[in-house]
């Protein structure tokens, strides 16, 4: 028989080796507080880029939004959101969207980036989705239940998720035929939670000019009146298929209100060299600043209206318009000028002793903007030239170039920074020079501006000496040009 007896305390150095088996409890909580620390890091992680995207980013489009995003008031904080918006600059409208808006926001983004792992990690880390389109492959189309549910999920937990309603990405100023995905993602929340989700969508507009990919041009962000997907609760709950077409033909109206939407290709040069000639002086008549993109939104969509409407009724005239204003245009490269210069000729305010002045505060300034283009030149071209290189699609060139150059820009700013430190080793130093580097870059980069302006005048005083009569003639084709335009805004006029 087994002996039964009392049993014996080990000693301490016995009982250090005796290997215990898990305790279920402890690991669950250790994986509960591990999955809260990189929800909380991941938050902080999303503040960062909100952050940086929101000052560096912003420089590079000339982006500020007090006076470039409208209706940001609009989107709810108290229920799930779809925010629904074009897509003409990769995913440029996604950061762009994402730090204009103190609502954190997931993305659904084209499964295509996915493929390599440790970028698709990325990508999942900071909140964005794959959505597969038949372009990657029609057997990966049954993977877009996954992303469904998992929408469906994201919006039951009260988020918001920018969709890109046209389903592909491409760099025009007009807005695509929606496709259902969008509708689809709305409605099957919805009839998960029995239409009791409140789930609200908000068409955005990004508008940006005529020529995104390059530095310094201007960005729109219209933001329009929500909708609630319960709204078309009955109709769906008879006929599914007209409740999501109602809903995507609704949707549709209503993101076109935020944009401007020049029908026809054969008119988007037209209507950005009519930008440049009347985009400052119809903002001024209409007591708008014409530094604030709020308000000279609507003075682009005035000239976008009147050419769809000249074009559609007046073919031969706005012909007659496009030759006139393409032959004045292709002047105007052959003398490396711009039109704000033969405007200002043409007022007389063009003088050979501004350009003369503008060349002696050059000079004078001239140790700050060295020391501005040193300290930043090297992020400013780098990303550039990988862009020119790698990227095969116009709508990619902005979102490389600026992606890389806000984190490049930051590395080399650390970089001098702690050069700095270690040869001076003073902190008064140290302080001024991470003050002064982003500073007098930005001085820098509005010096060459002033300067490229002044040497554009000078070319057209030296052109009015050597061919004056030439001058005389385009001047007088801008003048008919105007008059044409004053004409046709007059007689379609935008009513909204």
């Amino acid at each position: 028989m087994r002996k039964i007896g009392i049993p014996v305390l080990k000693a301490k150095s016995d009982r250090e080796n005796v290997t215990h088996p898990p305790n279920f409890f402890y690991l669950t909580s250790q994986v509960y507080l591990c999955m809260d620390y990189m929800r909380i890091f991941g938050y902080i992680f999303y503040r960062y880029l909100w952050i940086v995207f929101n000052t560096l980013l912003a420089y590079f489009y000339r982006f500020r939004r007090t006076k470039h995003v409208s209706g940001a008031e609009r989107i709810p904080n108290d229920r799930p959101v779809l925010l629904c918006s074009n897509h003409p600059n990769a995913f440029m409208d996604a950061l762009m969207l994402g730090s204009s808006i103190r609502r954190r926001t997931w993305f659904l983004a084209r499964s295509d980036v996915f493929r390599k792992k440790a970028l698709a990690n990325f990508l999942s880390f900071i909140g964005i989705v794959p959505i597969y389109r038949l372009q990657e492959g029609a057997e990966n189309l049954a993977k877009n239940d996954e992303t469904f549910d998992r929408c469906t999920q994201m919006l039951k937990e009260n988020k918001a998720i920018m969709v890109f309603s046209e389903g592909l990405c491409i760099q025009e100023r007009r807005l695509r035929k929606l496709k259902k995905g969008t509708a689809r993602i709305a409605f099957t929340a919805e009839e998960k939670n029995d239409f009791k989700l409140n789930l609200t969508i908000v068409p955005v507009g990004m508008n940006y000019s005529a020529t995104p990919w390059k530095f310094r041009k201007p960005l729109y962000i219209s933001i329009g009146e929500p909708f609630a997907v319960n709204e078309y609760e009955k109709i769906y709950r008879t006929d599914k298929a007209r409740a999501m077409n109602l809903f995507t033909r609704d949707l549709e109206k209503r993101m076109k209100q935020q944009l401007v939407v020049i029908e026809n290709p054969e008119n988007d040069n037209l209507v950005a060299q009519l930008e440049e000639l009347f985009l400052k002086d119809w903002a001024e008549e209409e007591y708008r600043d014409p530094k604030n993109q709020n308000e000279t939104h609507h003075v682009s969509k005035e000239i976008a209206h009147f050419v769809n409407e000249v074009s559609n009724r007046e073919n031969s005239r706005l012909v007659s318009l496009r030759e006139k204003t393409a032959g004045y245009f292709s002047w105007l490269e052959k003398t490396r000028t711009r039109d704000w210069a033969v405007k200002k000729k043409a007022d007389g305010k063009l003088k050979m002793s501004n350009v003369i002045l503008n060349w002696l505060f050059f000079i004078l300034v001239s140790p700050i903007w060295i020391f501005g283009v040193v300290t930043n030149y090297i992020p400013y071209k780098i990303p550039y030239l990988i862009a020119q290189k790698i990227v095969k699609q116009i709508e990619w060139h902005a979102s490389v170039n600026g992606t890389i150059g806000v984190f490049l820009w930051q590395f080399y700013w650390l970089g001098q920074s702690l050069a700095v430190a270690l040869i001076f080793r003073n902190w008064y130093i140290l302080g001024a020079f991470m003050l002064l580097v982003p500073i007098t870059g930005m001085f820098a980069q509005g010096i060459w501006v002033m300067m490229k302006r002044t040497s554009g005048q000078a070319k057209l005083l030296r052109a009015e000496k050597k061919q004056g009569r030439v001058m005389d003639e385009m001047m007088k084709r801008r003048t008919e040009i105007v008059n044409e335009a004053i004409d046709l805004k007059a007689k379609y006029r935008l009513v909204e």
